[in-house]
């Protein structure tokens, strides 16, 4: 029985530890017309409970070559949180067409808000994500 108990606390440990890996998704449908759809996935929870996605803005840039967007995040407790952020820029048929997706770590002070911007890689861009999650530790890539 104890051996049974001992089983029992090291996979629920296990699920606690895996548990907030996955980044939270704001998924928007976007064009030169302006913004059309937005979906939020949420993946951690406790991250949801100190960040939020808030307003979206579009903005064309040149004749609809190209359009930047800007999404506010704001952190709804006292403390300051650190966490990453990236963009993700998919074309009309959801192929990815983003040139870079590495995260970007980032920091909002206690009740701040503000606007994260990207800009389109180019005019088929359609929609994006924009993912948040808490930072990672750097590792050695071994090179």
């Amino acid at each position: 029985m104890t051996r049974l108990k001992s089983y029992v606390w090291l996979v629920a440990l296990l699920v606690v530890a895996c548990a907030g890996t996955a980044p939270n998704i704001l998924q928007v449908q976007a064009g030169p017309g302006g913004l059309s759809s937005k979906k939020e996935e949420i993946n951690d929870p406790s991250l949801a409970r100190q960040l939020v996605f808030g307003e979206v803005n579009v903005k064309p840039l040149d004749l609809g070559s190209s359009m930047e967007v800007q999404v506010m995040i704001q952190n709804i407790v006292k403390r300051d949180i650190k966490f990453e952020y990236r963009f993700i820029w998919y074309d009309a048929s959801g192929f990815e067409i983003s040139s870079s997706t590495a995260w970007i770590p980032s920091f909002l002070s206690g009740r701040e808000a503000r606007g994260f911007k990207s800009t389109a890689p180019g005019p088929n861009a359609v929609s994006f994500k924009v993912m948040i999650r808490k930072p990672r530790p750097i590792t050695d890539t071994g090179s």
